[in-house]
C-alpha cells in the first residue's frame, strides 16, 4: 500500500508536469537579438553628418574597415558599427512592459574595439562638437525619446558604459541585468532599449549579439499546490 507520503510525491509530481508549459513559457521581449534576420526589430539612428552606421557583421573582419575583430558570439551574424570618418550612431528596439512583471532579466554580449589611445567620456553623444567623444553604451530609455538623449528624464537605466580606463580592446563581453523592479513601475509602458557609440578621435567598433530581455513568470497555481502538499505530507510524517 502506498503511504500518504508516496501519495503526495505522485501528486506533485503531476502538478508540476502541468505547470511545465507555464514555466516554460518565459517571454523574451526583444524580436531577433541575434541579428539572424537582419535589422528586423530594430531600428538604425546616425546623427546628421556621421560617417557610418551599425551594419550587419559575419566572420572576423569588421564591416568596412576589414579590421580583425572576433566572430559573432552566437550564430552566424552581429551587428557592429563601423566608419572611416567621425559620427554618432544608435542602434535601439522599442518594447512594450506587461501588466504583470514578476521578474525580468536583461542579456547582451558586447565587444570594444577602440581605435584611440583612450576613451573620451562627455555626457554627451554629439560628435560634432570640439571635445573629444570616445565612448559605448547601453541603456533602457522612455520610449518615444531622442535615440542620442543622455537626459536623467529620458534613461531610467544605463546598462553599460565604457569609462576612462576601460580596455581598448575586448571580445565579446556577456552581460546579465535584473531589471525586474525597472519593468515592474513601468508596467503597460513602452520602453526603448538602446545601443550607442560616438567616435570623433579614431576607428570605433561597436558589436552587439546575443540580446534578450525575459520576464520570467510567476510560479502557476499548480506549481503553487504541489509545494504546499509537499509541506503537508512533511509536516504529517513529522507528526507520525
Amino acid at each position: 500500500m502506498k503511504t500518504l507520503t508516496q501519495h503526495s510525491l505522485a501528486f506533485l509530481g503531476v502538478l508540476l508536469a502541468a505547470s511545465g508549459s507555464s514555466i516554460a513559457s518565459a517571454q523574451d521581449l526583444i524580436a531577433n537579438g541575434g541579428f539572424e534576420t537582419g535589422f528586423s526589430g530594430w531600428t538604425r539612428v546616425d546623427q546628421l553628418g556621421s560617417d557610418g552606421t551599425f551594419q550587419l557583421q559575419t566572420g572576423t573582419a569588421s564591416p568596412v574597415n576589414g579590421f580583425t575583430v572576433p566572430g559573432p558570439r552566437e550564430g552566424l551574424r552581429s551587428a557592429m558599427s563601423d566608419s572611416v570618418g567621425p559620427g554618432s550612431h544608435a542602434l535601439y528596439q522599442d518594447f512594450v512592459v506587461p501588466a504583470l512583471v514578476p521578474g525580468a532579466t536583461l542579456k547582451f554580449s558586447i565587444f570594444i574595439n577602440n581605435g584611440a589611445t583612450a576613451f573620451s567620456v562627455p555626457n554627451s553623444l554629439d560628435f560634432s562638437t570640439p571635445a573629444l567623444n570616445q565612448q559605448a553604451r547601453v541603456d533602457i530609455l522612455r520610449g518615444g525619446t531622442d535615440p542620442f538623449s543622455l537626459a536623467p528624464a529620458d534613461v531610467l537605466l544605463n546598462a553599460f558604459q565604457t569609462a576612462l580606463n576601460s580596455p581598448l580592446v575586448t571580445g565579446y563581453n556577456d552581460f546579465t541585468i535584473d531589471v525586474g523592479a525597472l519593468l515592474a513601475a513601468n508596467a503597460g509602458q513602452t520602453l526603448r532599449l538602446r545601443f550607442a557609440e560616438v567616435d570623433n578621435v579614431n576607428f570605433f567598433n561597436f558589436g552587439v549579439d546575443a540580446v534578450s530581455l525575459t520576464i520570467i513568470p510567476a510560479p502557476s497555481a499548480f506549481a503553487l499546490a504541489g509545494i504546499v502538499v509537499l509541506g503537508a505530507s512533511r509536516r504529517r510524517r513529522a507528526s507520525i
